[in-house]
């Protein structure tokens, strides 16, 4: 008799696991059942908000929930990162960013409010951008070679501006272009795009690399002249631009991507539901055409695509911060 109580206990442990087991599966058939906020980690007005803000209702139209976008600026994008890692892994609260808290801020901060390597878990790329090379008003430079020599002349004079310290574009020039170049600048640390763009407008700074995004209407309108391009080859929205390779610093490449990546332990099945839809999108012609208006390559990777690009990025810049002596904030 004992045996038979054994066995009736298994088989009701297996009709609820299985119950539970159909309950899961209906709440991801029907996921999304509520709005969906989206975190970016950077003030509004970024690259990164300006994409998501053109890709959002397209996602919200085809699920029937509102795509809410929030900015949760500050620390590099640790802070608002930092409430997606936190948040719960249901598909409702996900995070869209450039690979600094992903891939950078790890090698930066000494205390980081979340493990980038367990934290979330990665959906896809949206877009790719090349960093460019721009100055402003208070240059005069033509072309990258006058620019190097007015840089060379007035050593220790010539200020350029970054999104922060740490960020990409800052390393690229403070741990890439001047010790490659031979040049000595001070480096200006913004806390978002709207200030430096002010500032370099204004003269108040001499150059700053840029992503396409936020340097091609500015570059269009002649607020700003773009010299150099970041790139691996010329890019389609700056194709009179040399890449620092034509100009023989071919060490100098480093694109802009950004992704969405939800908590960790977020359903495969929420995953793959974000990932299909993402594809869907990138391909509407009408994105497609906004997207190269802005100066970004649309390109929708698949979740194991967008991991590994999250650790070779790792792998580079970590090597790079070390280099530069900035390593977790020395």
């Amino acid at each position: 008799m004992e045996l038979f109580a054994r066995i009736r206990w298994v088989l009701r442990l297996l009709l609820v696991l299985a119950g539970w087991t159909l309950v899961l599966d209906s709440a991801w058939a029907q996921y999304p059942a509520k709005p969906i906020r989206v975190v970016v980690p950077f003030l509004a007005g970024g690259s990164p908000d300006t994409l998501l803000r053109i890709v959002a209702p397209e996602l919200s139209a085809a699920w029937g929930q509102p795509i809410v976008v929030e900015n949760h600026a500050g620390a590099g994008g640790n802070i608002g990162a930092s409430v997606v890692a936190k948040a719960p892994p249901d598909g409702y609260t996900i995070l869209f960013t450039p690979s600094g808290p992903l891939s950078l801020n790890m090698f930066l901060y000494k205390d980081m409010p979340f493990n980038p390597r367990t934290a979330f878990a990665p959906i896809s790329v949206l877009g790719i951008m090349p960093n460019v090379l721009v100055v402003g008003s208070g240059m005069r430079a033509k072309d990258f070679h006058e620019f190097l020599a007015f840089a060379k002349a007035n050593p220790g004079k010539l200020n350029y501006g970054s999104l922060g310290t740490g960020t990409v574009s800052h390393l690229l020039t403070g741990s890439m272009l001047a010790p490659a170049a031979g040049i000595d600048v001070v480096h200006v640390p913004y806390k978002g795009f709207p200030p430096l763009l002010a500032d370099l407008v204004g003269g108040r700074v001499g150059f700053a690399f840029l992503d396409a995004t936020n340097a091609l209407p500015r570059v269009r309108q002649g607020q700003l002249r773009a010299l150099a391009n970041a790139h691996p080859r010329r890019f389609f929205a700056f194709p009179d631009v040399p890449t620092f390779a034509e100009l023989g610093l071919p060490g100098i490449v480093a694109s802009i991507w950004v992704s969405f990546v939800a908590p960790a332990g977020t359903p495969a099945e929420i995953i793959q539901t974000w990932h299909k839809e993402l594809v869907r999108v990138s391909r509407l012609p009408e994105i497609q055409k906004k997207f190269e208006t802005l100066g970004v390559e649309a390109w929708v990777s698949t979740p194991a695509e967008l991991g590994r690009r999250i650790e070779d990025e790792r792998t580079r810049w970590g090597e790079i911060i070390e280099r530069s002596g900035m390593h977790k904030g020395s």
